[in-house]
């Protein structure tokens, strides 16, 4: 305990501008060495000496142990004093007998009565804000106590809204729920009858305690009074804490409850979640025991930092308010009357505000100011206020180049401060955005600013005092870190560097050491951010499989008459991974090939080149990245130019370990040395067309630099150049040639992507989008994969044909399929366990990385968790080889080549999976797995590490020479009893007994100490012998520490094979899904063909598809099987018509609303997706020529982040539609030109049917509902006409007598009518308003009719050439009217 103490009394609050004299809670002695003391005697001992206080103290923990628990650190933190003197002028809010809601700190809030105290019948205490009241628990066995009036609410039942999910006195524990059910039962009793209920009538001991004070202060003055109240406050707390703890006994078995207690299951390694409550002391007598002397307590609070695997209990330091020093003299000559009871009791108080929250409400206020809402410390700094704060630099916050990331922190306050407390604010005012976990001993500690967000987000409790501090034990790093992180916060871990001893060492060369100098060195080992995680051992295991990029962006304007509106260099990275993606490319003025990149790499976080980016970029980072964090970077010093990355790329060797394998003269990976100018021979000028890529990489590798993760990183040379999908296109000549490039892909940008919901549905879930339907596979790098494979489906018929004969193949081997999925489930997340090693055995993050230094008390768990890791790795890839041999027996009637190459060895005919067999036995042998996964030491065996080995073989040859010299003193003294004896340092004395003559003991021979009956020597030769010894064990220790570390660098040098074995089971795990979709289809699952389009347009781009249902939906809403459909474009369909109408590449959709268009155009879209995949498509046939691009424009929406209207959005989305589209491309338009003028619209959507139609020639299915559109376009030959069925009964001229039933059939023809009125009825608009729309609608409709008939009546005047059918289709006019 006494450690875990001095741990608290690490930091001096600012100084509070009060006018009495408060002292601080000295949190600088943590920080000083062990010569400095403050007192020599325990609590404990102190409470020998003077025992006359004891009982009073004692009784009060009796009697508060059998009653409720913690009260203490809520009134703490609002800071309510309760007072001693009774007042009788005090008004009580409450009459007897009612009921209330009460709350105690630690506790969610109770139903409770209010009644008088039972031996004194007093009801209120105290005045103004310290009034408290008497409340009797509802609670079995009842309990009673004083609660402050500020936390006293009506109770109206359990079925009030308050007490319901949502209300503020909702809690789901069980013991309230009961509580409620007592109080409901007297709910609508009397008062008077509830007072009669059996009522906790304990004589409280505290409470007598109080009314002898009582009397002590009748002679008092208001002022002393107020002394007396605050001092009493101090000694009520710890009774006030246990106030709850009968309830709390009954509970968990007599277990007090705490917070901030190493939990054994953590440092074991297990999984469990941290939890104060069952880690706790089971009695407060080891509490008393933990209680060492403070002297003790400063000398030892550093000096645990050489042990870090002793567990130690922890004790809150000793806070005094400033009256109660006043009143009582501390000090080794004054020994104090009551202070030593107060401080073991108080420090039990400061223990239970460490109790977890029942729920995560943030305390937002804490303890030291008698108010309600407390201002802490740091909010009364001016230089820190929002508008007032400048930046490292003295830059104001209104100047353009301040820079928020930093703050400036006055010279004069930081030398005010502890060292301990100067060095944080130093980092602060480096890192003003990050939260900085502060390590202090053996946990890590917020402070102010960061202390309110750590109670607010994390559910910490404040400690006490006027300055805002919390924290947490070591091992929860990863757990809390983590939320913080996902929230959007910067966290940085600070890590003591040094040990005492090497404080004290270092202060020894110093000439004039200064108390800043006398303080262990603590440096920033990790800044950890949503884009940069790498999940090592401390952070704790990824919560999602799926990849999360950090994406670096610099922009180039370029002339708009070139057609090209501007050039982007990208670099984005998956930290997780260390894969990193490095790219240039030109983009139109819609930006669409950023989008795309934006949508298929969604990146977590964005780093840009401050002022670069222009408005219209910025505009997409904000509407479509709006959850990404972003930061802007300084053109040069930050964001680097290609110069400066190569220039660093150069000087800091980062891979210099991968290039030992290839050629030792470049010091760069291949793809970034094609990025540099082939004429420059140093590698240090970029080549045209790369500038703004290596731009970018350089912003990358600056923020890696700040995060200090690029060593680790960068040395894996994992590059990879982005070409996006369609830059390819343009390079291909001709459209067949196109087709069967094997690396051509489908495009399919981020609009498209999300309107057919392709990773998540509309409202940014991931219920019935096509990546969850399809998504079976068994391991995480399998799922990124599949997403990867979505993002850019095949394009090559060859090679869409050889993955249908790979998932045909799986379908033909059930057996064995299933058998290799239950293996697949076993594999880690073996991509990111190699990154995770390979940042383990770097030699680059070697001493100069502060990790390296960092003083860790958890080292074993972390070497554990090292080792489970490095052991499940090597288990993965023996999963894996099972898995290929599970394959070998059905290779020959697999027809699909990319199946064979990824379950065959390399070594066979045109395998692809390493052979990891002879590796694997070498890893097998290396050292014994068991034991190190239980001791956290990897032990070599002989022959694997020559280091250990030689060390090991030193020390046997020096252990032999000293038995041979103890053998020839043996005969030289004639003693055959004589032996070594000694430990440690003092071992090799030899043993000699008394027995043997002085005269006969050499002159060399040496006394080196004696015990009865035997004296111990040691000579020259033994001692040098020993000495020989020693350094080689030294050399021995040390190479076991970095054995580790040597170890996973030799598994790290097979890092390709180790890669491709992992490539190889995720192309499996994706095949396996696509397979299993394949068959467990609801209905006909159909092969698609694929046929390779001719340039002599025999073979026309067309889609012939039968029976197609949508892949994700499987019902329709009320239940019903969903309607399959046909859709034929381009094409001849079966029917006579459509087979007279050939082959129109443009389909007019129309139909009534709700008829199911939007729908039937989504299933054309993702079925023509899911079968250029390689997967069985739900139809019951297809047939078509590949598509390189689907593009679309469905549904409405405004994009009002970046200023875009309905209408602008649709017709943006158009007109990139009408730039990029070519013959081969599907084209889903949705009732384009609704959101503006009906004429407006008509002719836009018109002029764009005819581009789409006539000019481009795609494939295109265009839903409208305006009819005239339909005539315009009934005769013409390039488009066909739909509609989505439906059967009208009643119709007639009141639309309240029509019933319409939806057919959700596709067939030829044009839709009369959309029916409008039908959906309105749906919508339950009232009967009035759609009577007087209908009478409008029949206006409109008469005045259209007339128009017509009124201009063909015109053309029959103007040309008598017109035959017989204009006169008839007259007529027919004339009639309709």
């Amino acid at each position: 305990m006494a450690k875990q103490s001095s741990l608290f009394n690490f930091f001096t609050k600012s100084p509070p501008p009060v006018s009495k004299p408060k002292p601080s809670p000295s949190p600088a002695e943590a920080d000083l060495p062990s010569s400095v003391q403050k007192s020599n005697s325990s609590p404990k001992e102190q409470a020998k000496q003077s025992p006359t206080q004891q009982p009073a103290r004692d009784k009060k923990v009796q009697q508060k142990s059998k009653s409720k628990t913690a009260s203490g650190g809520f009134k703490k933190l609002f800071g309510d004093k309760p007072p001693t003197a009774k007042d009788s002028s005090s008004t009580c809010p409450f009459s007897a007998g009612a009921l209330v809601w009460a709350k105690l700190e630690g506790h969610p809030w109770w139903p409770c009565m209010v009644v008088p105290q039972p031996l004194t019948g007093q009801q209120m205490r105290g005045r103004g804000q310290a009034q408290r009241i008497h409340v009797h628990f509802f609670d079995k066995p009842p309990t009673r106590g004083w609660v402050s009036v500020k936390y006293v609410r009506e109770y109206q039942g359990s079925d009030s809204s308050d007490a319901k999910t949502g209300g503020v006195f909702f809690s789901g524990k069980p013991v309230i729920r009961r509580s409620m059910e007592l109080a409901d039962a007297v709910l609508f009793d009397a008062p008077e009858k509830r007072l009669k209920m059996p009522l906790c009538m304990d004589p409280s001991d505290d409470e007598e305690d109080d009314d002898e004070m009582e009397l002590d202060n009748s002679t008092l003055t208001d002022e002393e009074l107020s002394d007396v109240d605050e001092e009493k406050h101090e000694e009520a707390k710890p009774s006030k804490v246990r106030q709850h703890s009968s309830r709390a006994s009954t509970e968990k078995g007599n277990k007090a409850k705490r917070r901030r207690i190493i939990v054994a299951s953590d440092s074991d390694g297990s999984d469990e979640e941290f939890k104060p409550e069952h880690a706790a002391s089971s009695s407060e007598d080891e509490e008393e025991e933990g209680a060492v002397s403070s002297g003790e307590e400063e000398s030892t609070q550093e000096s645990e930092v050489e042990s870090p695997i002793k567990p130690v209990k922890r004790k809150r330091p000793v806070e005094k308010s400033a009256n109660t020093k006043a009143k009582l003299p501390v000090g080794p000559s004054a020994a104090p009357k009551r202070a030593p009871a107060a401080v073991a009791a108080n420090t039990k108080s400061r223990l239970s505000a460490f109790s977890a929250p029942d729920n995560f409400e943030s305390q937002t206020n804490g303890s030291g100011s008698t108010t309600g809402v407390t201002v802490w410390d740091h909010e009364k700094l001016e230089w820190v206020q929002d508008g007032r704060r400048k930046d490292s630099k003295r830059r104001r916050q209104s100047e353009d180049d301040y820079d928020p990331t930093t703050l400036y922190v006055p010279e004069d306050f930081l030398n005010r401060n502890t060292p301990g407390m100067r060095r944080w604010w130093q980092l602060k005012s480096e890192m003003f955005d990050t939260v900085i976990f502060y390590k202090v001993g053996k946990f890590y500690e917020l402070y102010h600013m960061d202390a309110v967000i750590g109670v607010n987000e994390l559910g910490l409790t404040f400690m006490k005092g006027t300055w805002a501090h919390s924290g947490f034990p070591e091992i929860g790093f990863g757990r809390f870190s983590d939320v913080l992180v996902q929230k959007g916060y910067k966290v940085a871990r600070v890590e003591q560097t040094e040990t005492p001893e090497m404080m004290e060492a270092r202060c020894k060369t110093l000439a004039k050491p200064t108390k800043f100098d006398r303080v262990v060195r603590r440096e920033v080992c990790r800044i950890i951010t949503r884009g940069t995680q790498t999940y090592s051992v401390l952070d704790g295991a990824p919560s999602e499989s799926q990849s999360k990029f950090l994406l670096s962006l610099k922009e180039k304007a370029e002339e708009e008459s070139s057609g090209q509106y501007r050039t982007y260099g990208v670099c984005f990275v998956d930290t997780s991974v260390g894969c990193f993606h490095v790219g240039q490319f030109s983009d139109d003025r819609h930006c669409s090939r950023l989008r795309t990149l934006i949508a298929h790499f969604a990146p977590a976080e964005v780093l840009f080149e401050k002022s670069n980016p222009s408005i219209e970029t910025r505009k997409i980072l904000k509407a479509s990245l709006s959850s990404a964090l972003q930061e802007g970077l300084n053109a040069g010093t930050q964001f680097w130019d290609a110069q400066k990355t190569l220039k660093t790329l150069s000087e800091e060797d980062y891979f210099k370990e991968a290039a030992d394998g290839e050629q030792k003269s470049s010091f760069l990976p291949a793809l970034l040395k094609k990025m540099t100018s082939e004429s420059d021979s140093l590698c240090l000028t970029p080549k045209e067309g790369y500038e703004m890529a290596l731009s970018a990489l350089g912003g990358c590798i600056f923020y890696l630099k700040k995060c200090l993760v690029d060593k680790e990183l960068l040395s894996m040379a994992n590059f990879e150049e982005y070409v996006p999908v369609d830059v390819e296109m343009e390079k291909a000549d001709g459209s067949a040639s196109f087709f069967a490039q094997t690396r051509q892909r489908m495009v399919l940008d981020g609009v498209t992507l999300a309107n057919l919901e392709i990773f998540q549905n509309g409202s940014g879930g991931t219920e019935g989008a096509l990546l969850e339907r399809l998504d079976t596979c068994s391991t995480p790098f399998g799922k990124r994969l599949l997403k990867q494979w979505l993002c850019a489906p095949l394009c090559n018929p060859t090679s869409i044909r050889d993955r249908l004969d790979a998932v045909e193949d799986l379908m033909g081997a059930q057996a064995q399929a299933t058998e290799v999925s239950d293996l697949l489930k076993k594999l880690p997340d073996l991509e990111r366990l190699l990154s995770k090693i390979h940042s383990i055995g770097t030699p680059l993050k070697g001493q100069d990385h502060p990790d390296g230094r960092a003083v860790l008390y958890e080292e074993v768990t972390y070497s554990k968790r090292k080792i489970a890791d490095f052991l499940s790795a090597l288990e993965g890839f023996k999963t894996m080889q099972e898995i290929i041999s599970v394959f070998n027996q059905v290779l020959d009637e697999f027809r699909s080549t990319l199946l064979c190459q990824v379950v065959t060895v390399k070594s066979e005919k045109n395998g692809l999976f390493p052979d990891l067999s002879a590796e694997l036995r070498r890893w097998e042998t290396a050292f014994d797995h068991q034991k190190a996964r239980t001791t956290g030491v990897i032990t070599p065996k002989a022959g694997f590490d020559p280091e250990y080995d030689q060390a090991l073989t030193g020390i046997k040859n020096c252990e032999r020479e000293l038995l041979d010299y103890l053998d020839r003193q043996k005969k030289r003294l004639g003693c055959k009893s004589m032996a070594y004896w000694g430990t440690g340092r003092n071992r090799y004395q030899m043993e000699v007994p008394d027995s043997v003559s002085e005269r006969n003991i050499p002159e060399e021979y040496e006394v080196k100490s004696t015990k009865k009956g035997w004296k111990r020597y040691v000579t020259k030769e033994s001692e040098r012998l020993f000495s020989e010894l020693q350094g080689f064990e030294e050399k021995r220790d040390a190479a076991l520490k970095d054995c580790m570390r040597r170890l996973f660098y030799n598994f790290d040098k097979n890092y390709k094979d180790w890669k491709t074995g992992v490539e190889c089971m995720a192309v499996l795990d994706v095949l396996l899904a696509l397979s299993r979709y394949s068959q467990g289809g609801d209905g006909p699952m159909t092969r698609p063909q694929v046929v390779l389009p001719e340039d002599n347009n025999q073979v026309a781009p067309f889609i012939d598809l039968t029976g197609s249902r949508h892949p994700c939906v499987t019902k329709t809403f009320f239940g019903d099987d969903f309607i399959p459909n046909d859709i034929f474009i381009g094409c001849s369909g079966s029917s006579d018509v459509e087979k007279e109408e050939g082959r129109a590449s443009c389909v007019l959709v129309t139909g009534p609303n709700m008829g199911g268009k939007s729908t039937l155009m989504r299933q054309c879209g993702l079925v023509i997706i899911l079968a250029q995949l390689g997967c069985y498509v739900p139809a019951e046939s297809l047939r078509f020529t590949p598509v390189d691009r689907v593009f679309t424009r469905l549904g409405a929406s405004d994009r009002i982040m970046a200023g875009e209207s309905t209408f602008f959005v649709e017709l943006s989305e158009t007109a990139s539609i009408l730039h990029h589209a070519t013959k081969h491309s599907l084209v889903l338009l949705d009732e384009l030109g609704r959101g503006t003028a009906t004429y407006d619209g008509t002719a836009i959507a018109s002029a764009v049917v005819k581009e789409l139609a006539e000019n481009i020639c795609c494939r295109t299915l265009f839903s409208t509902h305006y009819h005239s559109l339909v005539e315009d376009y009934a005769k013409n030959p390039a488009v066909r006409l739909g509609h989505m069925a439906c059967m009208v009964e009643n119709e007639c001229e009141d639309p309240s007598q029509e019933t319409i039933t939806f057919l959700y059939k596709f067939i030829t023809g044009a839709c009369p009518k959309s029916y409008g009125f039908n959906a309105a009825r749906l919508a339950s608009l009232p009967e009035e308003v759609i009577q007087s729309g209908h009478r409008k609608a029949r206006e409109f409709e008469r005045s259209t009719v007339t128009l017509r008939l009124f201009k063909k009546l015109c053309q029959f005047a103007e040309d008598a050439t017109l035959d017989s059918t204009h006169f008839a289709s007259l007529l027919q006019l004339l009639n309709t009217l």
